[in-house]
């Protein structure tokens, strides 16, 4: 196989381990990727803060992109399809990581507001991987869900096939809390761009809470931080992405309820999922053949999805392979208090939020600071990677661990 230039985001884990057999690994910081750093190169491996168009990749010898991501509003397909460029993508690779994030924070509010779970209507904007796995999880949790996906509501109503779909306005007035999992869209039926604008936050539920894990511009930022010191919008809100991002208005960080710097995904185990599906991608666009990657124990998330089975696993030799183990809260915590402490066992929001919190300045957030916190992000594993003694939990509570939380009995 003749070697080749690999030009990675540096964020990406497990490329040397992984993409070392192909050729020369440059890493740089994805959003210092430049024109000139694909001169000679064959292959780049991004995330979602580089944007990949024609200006960054015409006169270069780039033949196949790779983007760690669920998303691909950051990249220019057609121009990829025109120019007769790979492209790849990781659908799916990190939506247990970003549920696992919002029942998180959402347990978290119930705490901080004394509210009860049961009865509570949840409405998820946005119902594909991440919306529908998140779904499942708080239905188990004893929420009632509605669901609002205007492009899967049309595809069904093709395909002559009834759905359980509500339209926007009816979620917006029903339901207690609101959850964004769209991509970014800016034209077309369906447009996501300032989706919930001024209008749309008046427009929901007195009380309501609004939380954010998509884009920042799916929410409108200014509107929202009016909102919010006007009182006329949500009760409280959770954002994990912002407007003009790496330079989020640090007021409106201060102003919502929990803020995060865009890691709702970024549990170490969807990182290396997502890496795993580029090289997969990979190797069959150059025909390379590949029986050395084994599975490693917690992938039950990626095999309920269509991704591959396989994980890769060099990378991940000096972290535990094994479940990691952990304690039961007090079995005698209420329902909402117990699951809020066994949630802050394996993923403490908070210990984000206050991350975040910390960088602002005199002048607000400058973007080294906000960009640090992700680079620098710590280890954080998926829930389904840890275990529990059975011994430890009432009857009634091992269904909660092992359905909602996907966390294992040993």
């Amino acid at each position: 196989m003749p070697q080749m230039v690999i030009v990675a985001d540096e964020s990406i884990p497990c490329v040397p381990e992984l993409f070392g057999r192909f050729g020369e690994i440059r890493r740089i910081s994805g959003r210092d990727i430049r024109r000139a750093d694909l001169s000679d190169a064959h292959v780049l491996l991004v995330r979602s803060v580089t944007t990949v168009n024609r200006a960054l990749l015409e006169g270069s010898r780039v033949q196949f992109i790779g983007s760690a991501t669920i998303g691909i509003d950051h990249v220019d397909v057609e121009y990829l399809r025109s120019a007769g460029i790979t492209f790849a993508y990781a659908p799916g690779s990190n939506a247990d990581s970003v549920a696992e994030y919002v029942t998180a924070a959402i347990l978290r509010l119930c705490i901080r507001r004394a509210e009860r779970l049961r009865g509570q209507k949840v409405g998820i904007v946005g119902a594909g991987e991440i919306g529908g796995r998140l779904a499942v999880r708080l239905r188990l949790m004893g929420f009632d869900v509605l669901l609002n996906d205007p492009p899967r509501e049309t595809a069904l109503w093709e395909a002559g096939r009834k759905s359980d779909f509500r339209e926007l306005g009816e979620v917006l007035t029903e339901a207690d809390i609101v959850s964004l999992h769209v991509p970014l869209v800016y034209d077309g039926p369906h447009p996501t761009i300032h989706l919930f604008d001024q209008s749309r936050l008046e427009q929901m539920k007195p009380g309501s809470w609004l939380l954010n894990t998509s884009r920042g511009a799916v929410v409108d930022n200014s509107a929202l931080l009016r909102s919010l010191q006007e009182s006329r919008g949500p009760a409280a809100v959770v954002l994990d992405v912002w407007e003009n991002e790496p330079e989020p208005n640090a007021d409106l960080v201060q102003k919502v309820d929990l803020a995060t710097p865009h890691i709702a995904g970024y549990a170490l185990d969807a990182k290396v999922r997502g890496t795993y599906v580029l090289y997969d991608a990979l190797r069959h666009h150059l025909g390379f053949e590949d029986n050395s990657v084994t599975p490693h124990p917690g992938e039950e998330a990626s095999r309920r999805s269509d991704m591959p089975s396989q994980i890769a696993t060099p990378c991940m030799k000096g972290l535990k392979s094994r479940p990691l183990l952990i304690g039961a809260p007090d079995p005698l915590l209420p329902d909402t208090e117990w699951m809020d402490m066994f949630a802050r066992h394996m993923y403490d929001i908070e210990e984000d939020d206050r991350a975040m919190r910390s960088i602002i300045g005199r002048r607000g957030i400058d973007a080294a600071s906000f960009s640090s916190l992700r680079s620098n992000y710590r280890t954080r594993r998926e829930f389904s990677i840890h275990s529990v003694p059975k011994s430890m939990l009432r009857r009634e509570r091992r269904l909660v661990v092992e359905q909602t939380f996907r966390v294992g009995l040993t």
